[in-house]
């Protein structure tokens, strides 16, 4: 481990924070420097100095002359390789260092051994005395070889990255002064950020908290959480029969749920949901009510519900998602999330079983806005959307996605030729959906829960 270790801290604070937002000191920037392993060594110096001069004392003048001229020597070279370090904690306190000053010392404490060599000829009756010299010596220059080495390797390589977190503090404290323009809610298809570029490789991946044998389920993180459960994770997986959940399972951070420790089981009334495309959104499950043409929402905090009929939709394995070979049952109704609220895809027979769009309030449930497609809902394995763009997906191999499909809700747009490709865990998707608030795409496959970061032009 090197003799400094260098941490530069770069963040916002706001002090006081349980106090009332009146009496709290203004938001800063601030930048901590923190010496983990201590000084350099200088106290190694001064224990050599100490040594040389118990043993002049005691050395015989008239009969040990050339000794004690050497210790003299010892001691002024000591002096000034003891000023030299002094000038080198300057150098280094005002970030001037360099590997010149530490070829300096190496030079100075060769020099210092040449001195302690001929000493050892000329003191045989003092072994003692200059065995522990010269390991002192020694001892001194191995910590002075590892400061060296150790700045070769890091210490400059650090001292360039704190010049940079430097630069981004000066960058934050700028932008403190800057008054933040007054927020804009987006309108379907207006990201700033743009269209839908590339899928990640799954950035998480692990088998579900019951086990294979539930390959149907759902899980994410709500985009609109309440008060205290911003990093709140839910999971929902349905029964051996692949239809219908009985309930929600809640942990209260990403790292209980990783460790599967600390959950909370929230039990359905009344409508348990039908179907692996239900959602967490503004503290409530949206979710098919089980063998109805009606969408539910079950409040996560009074565990109220209630239902509405979605006009013309198919339900019960009328119009799922489908691979080439096979269907993904249940799977009529696919609540979806974006930056700008709540919908529904489905599929009506007067849109000839085609994907209808629509957005929903997520108050009462009631529809806002729909569109028809073209898209054929069966050709399609699943679809989530981004800023009112919808985007479908199909079966391409055990191992390999594709987004195919888009539909802008704005333009009207319609393209089937994307070509976005994205790697899977398992063969099969049971559901999808966009989170608006980290960008990214949560997925259930083949009872893994996996998670996706979405990269846009």
């Amino acid at each position: 481990m090197g003799i400094f270790g260098l941490f530069l801290f770069l963040g916002f604070a706001s002090a006081d924070r349980g106090v009332p937002a009146e009496a709290r000191v203004a938001k800063r920037c601030y930048c901590d420097l923190q010496v983990s392993d201590g000084p350099f060594p200088r106290h190694q110096f001064e224990q050599l100095y100490s040594v040389s001069e118990n043993c002049s004392q005691r050395l015989n003048v008239q009969q040990f002359r050339e000794p004690i001229e050497i210790i003299a020597n010892v001691e002024q070279k000591l002096n000034n390789l003891v000023k030299r370090i002094h000038e080198f904690k300057e150098e280094y306190d005002g970030e001037l260092y360099s590997i010149i000053s530490f070829r300096i010392i190496e030079i100075e404490i060769a020099e210092l051994n040449d001195l302690l060599n001929q000493l050892q000829e000329k003191c045989s009756r003092n072994n003692d005395e200059r065995t522990d010299l010269n390991t002192q010596a020694q001892n001194l220059t191995n910590k002075v070889n590892e400061l060296e080495k150790y700045d070769r390797l890091k210490v400059v390589q650090r001292h360039r990255r704190n010049i940079i977190l430097k630069r981004n503090l000066t960058a934050c404290q700028n932008a403190l002064l800057v008054t933040p323009a007054p927020h804009v809610t987006p309108q379907p298809g207006s990201c700033s950020f743009g269209k839908l570029k590339t899928v990640s490789n799954p950035k998480s991946s692990m088998l579900n908290h019951y086990g294979t044998s539930y390959p149907y389920g759902s899980w994410g993180k709500d985009p609109l959480p309440a008060p205290g459960n911003e990093d709140q994770h839910w999971l929902v997986i349905l029964s051996s029969s692949n239809r219908f959940g009985t309930q929600i399972r809640l942990y209260n951070s990403y790292a209980n749920f990783l460790m599967k420790s600390a959950h909370k089981d929230v039990s359905f009334q009344t409508y348990n949901p039908q179907g692996s495309n239900g959602l967490m959104y503004g503290n409530a499950y949206y979710y098919n009510c089980y063998n109805l043409g009606k969408l539910c929402k079950f409040n996560m905090t009074t565990h109220a519900v209630i239902s509405v009929n979605l006009p013309f939709a198919g339900y019960n394995d009328k119009f799922p998602y489908c691979t080439f070979s096979s269907c993904y049952g249940y799977t009529d109704m696919d609540l979806a999330t974006d930056e700008n609220g709540l919908w529904v895809l489905y599929s009506t027979e007067f849109n000839f079983g085609n994907l209808v769009v629509s957005r929903l309030n997520a108050a009462d449930l009631s529809l806002l806005e729909s569109w028809n497609t073209t898209l054929f809902k069966r050709s399609a394995t699943n679809a989530f959307l981004v800023c009112g763009v919808v985007y479908a997906t199909r079966y391409i191999s055990s191992e390999i996605e594709e987004i195919f499909y888009m539909f802008d809700t704005v333009s009207g747009v319609e393209r089937n030729d994307l070509n976005i490709r994205f790697r899977k865990v398992l063969p099969g998707i049971q559901y999808m959906n966009y989170n608006p608030q980290d960008r990214k795409l949560y997925v259930y496959s083949d009872a893994y829960v996996v998670s996706y970061t979405l990269t846009f032009e």
